[in-house]
């Protein structure tokens, strides 16, 4: 009896669920990538690269996913100490595609995260703080091949939530940022008849 009872609750879901409206309901999914990338910028007036990767679902011109990134090249002298700092974060990922079945074609995209700045040195205990990370881009895709796409972007990243470290502030971590992005992966190539 128990097992009617849960086979006609599955099949009432499955029923319901069927005729049920979304608000995705017309977003077809075409494809995804995943890839490292890097982005270049600044960091306490230090220009270097972080490093990071991350990967999306393709809706229909729009992807959703997810990156991670980090750095620990910039140095700073506090109070006579040279110490050493650590930026990492990572969060959710959100673009648009136009015609990405074009060999050369426009995007944009915004990456919304959370993540650590670690100041660290010789002796002396670690400095930590967390942030919040929010850094819109806009550039360019080249199809190199079916399954492989080169992009460059330009875009800047806003940092908040510094207020525990000594001598650094939000617009230390701020700055404008150029990102070179390795995507693998690809779309459905009937996509460019919807």
């Amino acid at each position: 009896m128990k097992y009617l009872l849960l086979l006609s609750f599955m099949a009432s879901g499955l029923i319901l669920s069927a005729q049920q409206e979304t608000v995705f309901g017309n977003v077809d999914v075409i494809g995804g990538f995943g890839g490292p990338f890097i982005e270049v910028g600044s960091i306490n007036g230090q220009v270097g690269a972080d490093v990071g990767g991350g990967g999306a679902l393709m809706l229909d011109a729009f992807f959703l996913g997810g990156y991670g990134q980090g750095t620990s090249y910039p140095d700073a002298v506090i109070n006579d100490i040279d110490r050493n700092i650590k930026f990492a974060h990572g969060g959710l990922w959100f673009g648009y595609v136009k015609d990405q079945y074009k060999m050369v074609h426009m995007f944009s995209s915004l990456k919304l995260g959370w993540g650590k700045v670690r100041l660290r040195s010789d002796g002396d205990p670690d400095e930590n703080d967390r942030v919040f990370v929010l850094t819109p881009e806009i550039g360019v895709e080249v199809n190199l091949t079916d399954f492989f796409k080169l992009s460059l972007a330009g875009g800047y990243r806003v940092v908040s939530g510094v207020s525990k470290l000594q001598g650094l502030d939000n617009g230390d971590f701020s700055s404008p940022v150029g990102i070179l992005t390795f995507r693998f992966g690809g779309f459905d190539n009937n996509w460019e008849d919807w």
